[in-house]
């Protein structure tokens, strides 16, 4: 027994067994059953490739009740009450996603044999075999021409209620009041068989149908309602003989905390008797596990309300910031046995054969890791395609007004509203305001969305005028020597997903590549700096001008040294009076010695354009594209960067863990990358984007993946002997139909976003590649960078 010695009794407990003559009672009582659930769980869960930790569902799903990356109410004071209900319910979903994250990344790569669900509905025991006796009974009555509450329990109840530790028999020759009780349901069952068997030649109730009903009713009561309760997240471990329940809770205050403890405590009680009822009979010499987690709370409070043995099994703020150190802790207090192989296949068979016969609770274990990613990317971004640019609203007008809906929860759940509220706001500014807009905000804060939206409307409406999208993806700084120039002659990916997306429209794309050209026809020349390139186009070429992705910076070749903006004087010239000019900075990392510098030179130059040039620059600062798992990453390694780092939205999608391997030895890249793509991503169609850092590296990764004979592989970088043309044929294939693997750099692929992408890194962490990833992010890195990313 635990040690406890307050009131909430955490910790660990001998599960008693539910019978002393049985070992196996569901085998005893529904052999057929059992053994065809052990053959479906044998061929789905126990394959020799099958991970021995397994995890249900396998990443933290999107709410489907709550809107996943987006903006649910407005801030209007007669909203204020949804708003705090929405919050409220909300921050319970949110607490559980995050601590059930933090045991998804621990137990992702575990060699021990386990289970984990999240959440676990306990009415799902039994309920092929439940459902089966119901129909039973109704078929009997029907026959019989009776009510099904009133015939006496069949023998596959009576087993049923054998298998979860219940006798009726004893409850109704126990109970002090058993005719009163008879009479009063009797009573009830008269009035409603009068009105329900009238004229339909069925005969009203007997004695022995009351007490038939008083025994099925109480059948109901103990096997569907007593045993019915949802248990947040509860994890087996079988070397350990544990079973563990987490309840969590989402408590932000020290008001109430005990009340809060109390409940908590409460329900993993109730938990631990459901357990030892349901499979006391074959966890004999197991323990159960209770904890309590407060994620929001600091552990110096949580200490203050238990004692010190069940401290040490509540989850606070600290054990969510020092996660792995706290479940090693905790798994070093369990027992260690040899003997639980048998015990565990049995209970895996009754816990997740059982739930693969739930209606509504079945897709928990049936769904696949490639689905869960689909499910976290389509309630990020309301699309499964896997990889593509940001893809234009149509360009329809806005209303003058417009007011943010407030979240029904009889409406729509996938995406409530498809802009939030700072893209809006520039939306919805007035024209002259919308003429010059300037972006500098960081990684996947709707700049391109916005853009590609407003040149879609601009081309609709004004047909005077040449719409330009100037695609700057492919140039990773300014400077522009020859050898540079040959490969910005490859348009990037980037270019080419946004030339698919306007076809049809007024919309021209220009990438690099066109701007060189279009300097080199001009001057019989190379241009010192992309700025000359751009500056040059844009004279020659008056009329719309949307340009992204603008590396405004000199580089060392991985950090930004010095800030270098366009010179935009000409836009004073009369002809550019009706023109929208707007520009999209791309985040950079800058060189500690030369940051100060940089940021000043940066300020003088946004001064300069808001206040000689009136542009306007709206305030993005929300991250619309990223999983919290992904953006976890990028907050560790986002530092010294031209723009500060974008929080997620109130509610945003947890996505699938990032995985992070250690690789240091370079000539083994393209093995390691195979061997990942071999265990995360087992379906052989589904979309993965690897983005190579250094070009010596990326030769060898498509080497290596070209010897995946079940993988489609398209690849796509600058190397000799290739016809661009030929290329870009072979990758906009790709992206109208993602299938399979696609081998790019990390200049190439900016821009874009994906489901899945694997960063093969080589001595510089690039945030831009590791932010492309929408739902699921591997890296592979040297020892120095992976130490980073998991501290």
């Amino acid at each position: 027994m635990s040690e406890c010695s307050c009131s909430l009794k955490l910790g660990l407990h001998p599960i008693l067994p539910s019978s002393a003559e049985e070992t196996d009672i569901v085998r005893t009582k529904f052999p057929s059953q059992v053994e065809e659930l052990t053959k479906k769980t044998e061929e789905n869960y126990f394959q020799e490739d099958s991970p021995p930790f397994k995890l249900f569902p396998p990443s933290v799903r999107p709410d489907s009740n709550k809107l996943g990356h987006g903006y649910p109410f407005n801030c209007e004071e007669e909203q204020s009450k949804k708003k705090e209900k929405w919050e409220k319910e909300y921050a319970a979903i949110k607490a559980e996603q995050d601590v059930a994250n933090k045991f998804n990344i621990h137990f992702t790569n575990s060699w021990t044999e386990g289970f984990l669900f999240q959440p676990f509905h306990t009415d799902t025991y039994l309920k092929v075999i439940k459902e089966k006796a119901k129909q039973k009974r109704k078929g009997e009555a029907k026959m019989l021409h009776c009510d099904v509450d009133t015939l006496p329990l069949s023998e596959i109840e009576k087993n049923i209620c054998k298998c979860v530790g219940v006798n009726i028999g004893e409850i109704i020759e126990s109970g002090k009041d058993l005719d009163d009780k008879i009479d009063e349901e009797a009573l009830k069952l008269k009035i409603k068989e009068r009105e329900k068997f009238k004229n339909k030649g069925k005969t009203l109730p007997n004695d022995e149908d009351k007490k038939n009903y008083v025994k099925y009713s109480q059948y109901k009561e103990e096997v569907y309602d007593n045993i019915n309760c949802e248990m947040d997240f509860i994890i087996t471990i079988a070397a350990k003989r544990t079973f563990m329940e987490v309840e969590v809770k989402s408590h932000s205050d020290n008001i109430g905390l005990k009340s809060v403890l109390d409940k908590a405590a409460k329900q993993v009680n109730i938990g631990n008797k459901i357990v030892e009822k349901f499979h006391g009979d074959i966890l004999r010499e197991w323990d159960f596990v209770r904890v309590i987690a407060l994620p929001n709370i600091n552990k110096n409070e949580l200490e203050k309300e238990a004692c010190e043995h069940c401290s040490n099994f509540l989850i606070g703020s600290e054990e969510m910031d020092h996660f792995s150190p706290w479940i090693e802790n905790l798994l070093s207090k369990l027992q260690i046995s040899d003997c639980t192989s048998d015990a565990y296949r049995k209970l895996f068979t009754r816990i997740v054969g059982c739930y693969s016969h739930s209606e509504h609770h079945s897709s928990t274990v049936t769904l696949s890791l490639a689905e869960a990613r689909t499910e976290n990317e389509k309630a990020i971004t309301e699309q499964e395609k896997g990889v593509y640019a940001e893809n234009s609203v149509p360009g329809e007008s806005l209303p003058e007004t417009f007011q943010l809906p407030v979240l029904d929860k009889k409406e729509n759940k996938s995406r409530y509203l498809y802009w939030n509220p700072q893209q809006l706001e520039l939306l919805l500014q007035d024209e002259e305001t919308k003429k010059r807009v300037l972006f500098n905000s960081s990684f996947g804060c709707g700049k391109t969305l916005l853009m590609k939206h407003f040149a879609h409307t601009l081309a609709k409406r004004d047909s005077d005028k040449k719409v330009f999208y100037i695609s700057l993806a492919a140039a990773a700084g300014q400077q522009l020597d020859e050898s540079k120039s040959s490969k910005l002659m490859w348009p990037a990916v980037f270019d080419i997903a946004n030339c698919m997306d306007f076809e049809n429209t007024r919309v021209e794309v220009i990438g690099v590549n066109n701007l060189i050209k279009h300097y080199q026809d001009k001057f019989n020349q190379h241009a010192a700096c992309l700025n000359d390139l751009l500056e040059t186009f844009m004279k020659d070429n008056p009329g719309h001008h949307f340009i992204d992705e603008l590396p405004a910076y000199e580089d060392d070749g991985f950090l930004a040294t010095k800030f270098s903006g366009p010179d935009l004087t000409h836009l004073t010239d009369p002809e550019w009076n009706d023109c929208c000019v707007w520009i999209a900075l791309r985040p950079c990392k800058i060189k500690s010695a030369n940051y100060d510098k940089f940021t000043a030179d940066a300020l003088a130059y946004r001064e300069h354009l808001t206040d000689q040039l009136s542009f306007h620059i709206p305030p993005l600062c929300v991250n619309m594209r990223n999983s919290s798992s992904v953006k976890e990453v990028d907050n560790v390694t986002a530092r010294k960067m031209s723009v500060a780092p974008a929080p997620l939205p109130p509610n945003p999608v947890s996505g699938n863990p990032a995985i992070v391997i250690q690789c240091d030895n370079k000539s083994y890249r393209g093995k390691t990358v195979t061997a990942a793509i071999g265990k995360y991503f087992q379906n052989t169609s589904e979309p993965v984007i690897i983005i190579v850092h250094d070009s010596s590296d990326i030769a060898q990764v498509v080497e290596e993946c070209d010897k995946l004979s079940d993988r489609q592989v398209t690849t796509y970088y600058p190397r000799p002997g290739r016809v661009i043309t030929d290329e870009v044929t072979k990758l906009k294939h790709f992206l109208s139909e993602p299938v399979g693997l696609l081998v790019t750099d990390r200049y190439l692929f900016g821009g874009m976003q994906a489901r899945n992408v694997i960063c093969v890194d080589s001595g510089y962490f690039d945030t831009n590649s590791v932010t492309r990833a929408i739902s699921q992010l591997v890296f592979i890195g040297d020892k120095v960078y992976v130490k980073w990313v998991k501290d």
